[in-house]
């Protein structure tokens, strides 16, 4: 018998490679009396095979992908405990910059009250100095004009002294020139009255005599206050006190000006270590601030794919933090503001956004809320329904794991519900604050009462088939505001988010 087949003659080789791998089977099936024959033919076979493959293949990849997700997450909170403590450290940089640059500022407010002080000082001293130069020029007026007086007392005791030797001469003259004399001096007396010349010699001896000693007692009294006047001690006292006061303020003027020319060295040299520091400052805020915006655009990027409204949560988070105080106008603020402090304000605006936002994220339901390996079922939105397969909408998300699987809570809240409810069997509901609320349902049991505080990774309840349910699940809703939200998109921004 040939073996030729007619059917093969236009096969291409993998055709003939296939026909020969997976030849046409017939699978014979009896029931009873009744037989029934199933053809599988090659195009069949190799159908199956593919399908097999691909599921296999999806299955292989998806254990892959749970079994390697705790590692993932260990991985990323680690990445989130380094970038924290990096911030940490940052700000305190940041608050050890703000102390140095305080102490300086400090430093060079003193300094320059004590250049002020040691300016008016200076000030203080010319002004004292021209003070007793101009008393200095006064007190030597005041010298030529005693001295000058003495020259004069000097010359009118030598002419005393002229007029004492005169009078004295004319005392030892012969009587005749003296009667003479005296008789031209009072010749109404000679004239009425004779005299004696002998008498008259004798008195007019007697009075040149007593004029004598009148004169010689005055030149002695003359003498006796000129050798007594103080004036001469008194000037060369005062004129010796004035040069050691003045030598004295010129020594503090010199000393001042010394010092003021040190201090403004020493300020110069501040100056410029704090322009170096403000640099440095500057560069490292401008740094911080460009690390700061990039992160802070990372997560309002990943917080924006749950489809909330961001910046309304971001007023609701602002609102639960007690603020205020008296408005104060920022108009002299901005008259001293400079570079660096600028550059303070805008990274502190950008710290205390990126503080919200964390703040915001912390209390969104981000994890997921299963810790072992899971597998979805059923999506957010619309299906067939599993029980009697009419179209419906899903509002939450379908987790498969092992029965008693622990159910963990997927940020930080009170439980608002803990409970039997219908067709979500046990269930329990939590309140995340900013009208935000997840669901917990198809419980087997539940590990938490209402009125309880939980945070993200507490225990809430095991994974069970309670309700209205075809097998072991969980069912988990996302609320926001009261309306259902997909879940899956908060999971993968917390995979973004948390990624540090």
């Amino acid at each position: 018998m040939s073996q030729f087949d007619p059917q093969q003659r236009n096969l291409s080789r993998l055709g003939l490679f296939l026909r020969r791998a997976f030849p046409e089977r017939q699978i014979i099936l009896r029931s009873g009396e009744r037989l029934r024959s199933l053809r599988l033919s090659t195009a069949s076979q190799v159908a199956l095979v593919a399908a097999g493959l691909a599921v296999g293949g999806w299955v292989t990849y998806s254990s892959y992908f749970v079994i390697d997700h705790d590692r993932i997450v260990a991985a990323k909170e680690t990445e989130i405990n380094r970038a924290r403590a990096a911030y940490k450290g940052l700000l305190a940089q940041v608050s050890v910059y703000k102390e140095r640059i305080g102490s300086i500022t400090s430093s060079l407010e003193r300094n320059h009250a004590h250049i002020v002080s040691l300016v008016d000082q200076n000030t203080s001293l010319d002004e004292r100095l021209a003070t007793m130069r101009e008393e200095l020029a006064s007190t030597a007026e005041e010298k030529e004009r005693i001295e000058k007086q003495s020259a004069d007392l000097a010359g009118e005791i030598k002419k005393l002294k002229t007029e004492i030797a005169s009078a004295a001469r004319q005392g030892d003259e012969p009587a005749v020139a003296g009667a003479g004399a005296a008789a031209a001096t009072s010749g109404v007396e000679l004239a009425a009255v004779e005299v004696d010349p002998g008498d008259v010699v004798g008195l007019r001896r007697a009075r040149a005599d007593r004029e004598r000693e009148d004169l010689y007692a005055q030149l002695q009294m003359l003498e006796s206050d000129l050798g007594r006047s103080p004036t001469t001690e008194i000037v060369a006292t005062d004129l010796d006190g004035i040069e050691v006061e003045l030598r004295r303020v010129i020594l503090q003027r010199d000393l001042a000006q010394a010092e003021r020319d040190g201090l403004t060295k020493r300020i110069g040299d501040l100056e410029k270590q704090l322009a170096e520091m403000e640099n440095t400052q500057l560069a490292l805020f401008t740094r911080f601030s460009e690390l700061a915006s990039d992160k802070i655009g990372e997560v309002e990027k990943s917080l924006a794919r749950t489809g909330i409204d961001l910046p309304a949560l971001v007023e609701k988070a602002n609102r639960r933090y007690g603020q205020g105080g008296p408005f104060v106008p920022d108009d002299a603020l901005r008259e001293r503001e400079t570079p660096l402090t600028r550059s303070l304000d805008r990274v502190s605006l950008r710290l205390d956004h990126l503080d919200t936002l964390g703040r915001v994220a912390r209390q969104l339901p981000l994890t997921a809320p299963l810790a072992e390996d899971f597998r979805i079922t059923s999506t957010f939105g619309p299906r067939r329904d599993p029980v009697n397969g009419r179209s419906a909408v899903h509002e939450g998300l379908d987790l498969v794991s092992k029965y008693k699987s622990q159910i963990m809570v997927t940020a930080p809240g009170k439980v608002v519900y803990a409970g039997w409810r219908g067709r979500y069997g046990r269930m329990v509901e939590i309140d995340h604050g900013m009208g935000i609320r997840t669901r917990y349902a198809h419980l087997a049991k539940i590990t938490v009462r209402k009125g309880q505080r939980v945070d993200r990774g507490d225990e809430v309840g095991l994974l069970g088939n309670s309700g209205r349910s075809t097998g072991a699940h969980l069912h988990y809703e996302v609320l926001v505001d009261g309306e259902p939200q997909d879940p899956m998109k908060f999971i993968k921004a917390g995979s973004d988010v948390f990624k540090g």
